[in-house]
């Protein structure tokens, strides 16, 4: 007999045949048979919940719908993009959309999902929303006593137009800004994957045009990079002392073999003391918290003009040398002729110059632009960096 998890696993094989480049973008997302979280189906981009019951009630190819159906809410990332709006209304704009993708390419869906006739999937979830806002939909129909990933009464009574397939909704928002980042990254190496491989699609294209755009806490980030690159545990043999100030005792993040933290500094622009005192102070507070094994800052400008190595528990004081012209790659030279261990790096920059002679390092590197024409990174992420 075939199990409930042997039948997911089929939809996602058929992914991959039917939809490459949302298969590639879900091999990182878990995937699990979880009756507790919900009773149809949810996802909030990190995890994809599938109710067994649910499952019983379809069939093979209405499986494979349900599933291509939470990856297109990953694909299009819609669990970062809500900014404030109506959770439940956001929802059913997006599995209208959605479900209007599923239908123009034939496949099948479970019963009871979103059908707005007027919605095409080429529509911006945006366009959607605002418009069903001005003109609600009737509420949809829904399974007696079925809740999603959305949020309904005491009771588990289905709140109307919540989205999903029991009107209640299956998309929740994401653990955090930092998983989108990392979710970017994976999107735009699929979709170059894929067009490599001659699967180029308007969704691709469509995907890729909102990729990036959105600002993203580099804070948030870097903790997501460094602690990605070790073990790490939280301890209270070391309090942190972000918090101390604030008379909270907290434990700080231990890692075990983290290395070293490198800080490129553009020294071209024109960065005052108030903003490297402002880079400063968040730089600290991340390494307080996470304990790199050191924190070496390289400024550059054409070339290499200084360079500074804090060790733990050393207050970082910024010392920015330089003001030539502007080239990035003897940053990483310089990290490549050390014989030092990085767990990564964050390049402070504006990002005007030439970003393509530089080669990708075998550890990650975030690009904190403080800029204002935001080129594409050759490498890397980047997230915008808003100074006061």
């Amino acid at each position: 007999m075939t199990t409930h998890q042997e039948r997911i696993d089929l939809a996602y094989s058929k992914l991959g045949l039917r939809e490459p480049f949302i298969a590639a973008v879900m091999t990182r997302v878990k995937r699990e048979i979880n009756n507790t979280k919900v009773t149809t189906a949810g996802t909030n981009g990190t995890h994809c919940w599938y109710n067994s019951d649910f499952l019983d009630k379809q069939n093979d190819e209405q499986v494979f719908g349900l599933v291509l159906h939470e990856s297109c809410h990953v694909v299009l990332m819609h669990m970062w993009r809500r900014e404030g709006r109506d959770p439940s209304l956001w929802n059913y704009a997006n599995d209208a959309i959605i479900n209007a993708y599923i239908r123009s390419r034939g496949y099948s869906l479970p019963d009871n999902g979103v059908d707005v006739r007027w919605v095409r999937d080429e529509h911006s979830s945006e366009y959607v929303y605002e418009k069903l806002k001005k003109d609600p939909p009737p509420p949809q129909s829904s399974g007696a006593g079925q809740s999603g990933a959305g949020e309904g009464d005491d009771e588990g009574t289905p709140q109307p137009n919540a989205g999903g397939f029991d009107g209640k909704g299956d998309l929740e928002d994401a653990v955090d800004e930092a998983t989108r980042a990392d979710m970017e990254a994976t999107i735009i190496t699929s979709a170059k994957m894929a067009k490599e491989c001659g699967h180029g699609s308007s969704l691709i294209d469509r995907v890729l045009d909102s990729v990036g755009k959105s600002s993203v806490r580099w804070q948030d980030v870097t903790r997501s990079m460094m602690t990605e690159s070790a073990a790490a545990d939280y301890t209270y043999l070391r309090l942190s002392r972000r918090f101390i100030g604030a008379g909270l005792y907290m434990p700080s993040l231990r890692t075990e073999a983290l290395g070293g933290l490198c800080i490129g500094f553009d020294t071209s622009g024109s960065m005052g003391a108030n903003e490297c005192n402002q880079i400063a102070a968040e730089v600290q507070a991340i390494v307080d918290d996470l304990q790199p094994s050191f924190v070496e800052v390289v400024y550059c400008d054409a070339i290499v003009t200084n360079v500074q190595r804090f060790e733990r528990d050393e207050l970082l004081q910024l010392k920015p040398m330089g003001g030539g012209g502007t080239r990035f790659k003897p940053v990483f030279d310089h990290m490549q002729e050390s014989d030092e261990h990085y767990c990564g790096m964050i390049y402070f920059t504006d990002m005007e110059g030439n970003l393509s002679e530089c080669n990708e390092p075998d550890f990650p590197v975030i690009w904190a632009d403080i800029g204002r024409s935001h080129p594409d990174a050759p490498f890397g992420t980047r997230v915008e960096v808003k100074l006061i």
